[in-house]
């Protein structure tokens, strides 16, 4: 019963304060407004509260262009707070009042001048999360490709201080969420389009853990092509080393071993480091997983002395996770091959419930950032 009469009160106070989250209302009255909603974001029962109803979301969408740079910041934190949770994402999408949300974002984070791209970059990296939102972003970078398009995605990822105010670390994670979309690897694919080759270097981007994660996830999710398996391991893309350096420490081979060894893993230096953060580290064993579907991928990989970087992390590793990938990928490269016509593991009848277990070991990944919150 208190319960109840709390949350009655809630709502009260919420419908009196939601009509001063309005552009014609005073700037102080307004901050007054949308400091209170945020500070419900930081709730179970506020955030749910919140998604009860549409006109709620709208007053506080409708403040994310404010003319008060601080409310239009608060606006963004509320939102951010708020998709942490899936359910909310298709109900922000569907907003009468916004029909055209994900372009306003989207254009937003392509100009050079916002100063609040990187609140706008996590609020893409959540709405992207779920499957059926996601693609709907594709589909609506692909109908607006002219200026709001893959092409433009990627160059202002990739472009060292394209926005002198906003960092833009979040886009590594919206990437990897749209790549949960068949149509999204296939541009990341693209023979022609030299795109997967410019996010390779960030496997090993110090400055933030967040675009390295989204991005190890994305070469993740398009690992599952195999039929790009060839193109991936060739001298053109080259895949396999940005996959293994972050897993390789600083342990010295006999030369026999070093040399068989991609160039860019032989003779490291003695101050090596591995990646640090244990699901990246799985992220990419499970990649190097998916290159092991074909007999020429398990071949390539053989040949390129993988499992002694492997077999060195396992040997150090601590975390569960990791040694149980590791040794995933380790049973396949010193195993027997299979038979001729098992060849490829991904034709291979396997039973439902042995699939069931490997459907959640290697699933596609999605929001490789975490949920992004704004506390």
């Amino acid at each position: 019963m208190a319960k109840a009469v709390e949350k009655s009160m809630s709502r009260k106070q919420l419908d009196e304060v939601i009509p001063f989250l309005s552009h014609k209302s005073r700037g102080d009255v307004k901050a007054i407004a949308i400091d209170y909603v945020t500070g419900l974001t930081g709730t179970s029962e506020g955030r749910t509260l919140l998604c009860s109803r549409d006109v709620y979301l709208e007053a506080v969408a409708g403040l994310l262009q404010d003319d008060i740079q601080s409310i239009s910041k608060q606006a963004y934190k509320a939102l951010v707070n708020l998709t942490a949770e899936d359910l909310v994402c298709p109900k922000l999408l569907s907003l009468k009042t916004k029909p055209n949300l994900l372009q306003e974002l989207m254009k937003y984070v392509c100009n050079p001048e916002s100063e609040l791209a990187d609140e706008a970059c996590m609020l893409l990296s959540n709405l992207s999360r779920p499957l059926d939102c996601a693609k709907k972003m594709v589909e609506v970078i692909q109908k607006e490709k002219e200026t709001l398009g893959f092409d433009k995605l990627i160059q202002v990822f990739c472009t060292e201080g394209y926005n002198p105010k906003a960092k833009l670390h979040h886009l590594g994670p919206f990437l990897c969420n749209l790549t949960q979309i068949p149509e999204a690897r296939q541009f990341i694919l693209n023979k022609d389009g030299c795109v997967i080759q410019r996010l390779l270097p960030y496997t090993q981007y110090p400055e933030s853990v967040v675009r390295r994660r989204g991005i190890v996830a994305t070469l993740k999710n398009c690992s599952f092509e195999t039929d790009n398996h060839q193109w991936l391991l060739s001298p053109q893309v080259d895949l396999l080393p940005h996959l293994l350096l972050p897993l390789a420490g600083p342990e010295e081979f006999d030369e026999e071993d070093n040399d068989k060894l991609p160039v860019e893993l032989q003779y490291l230096e003695p101050t090596k480091t591995r990646e640090p953060e244990p699901d990246i580290r799985v992220m990419l064993i499970e990649a190097v997983h998916q290159l092991c579907a074909t007999k020429e991928g398990r071949e390539y990989l053989k040949d390129k002395n993988a499992y002694i970087i492997l077999r060195e992390l396992h040997n150090c590793e601590k975390n569960e996770a990791v040694i149980e990938a590791c040794e995933d990928v380790v049973s396949i490269l010193i195993g027997d091959e299979p038979a001729p016509e098992h060849a490829n593991l991904k034709e291979v009848e396997i039973p439902a419930d042995i699939q069931e277990k490997l459907n959640k070991a290697s699933r596609v990944a999605k929001d490789a950032g975490g949920d992004a919150k704004d506390g």
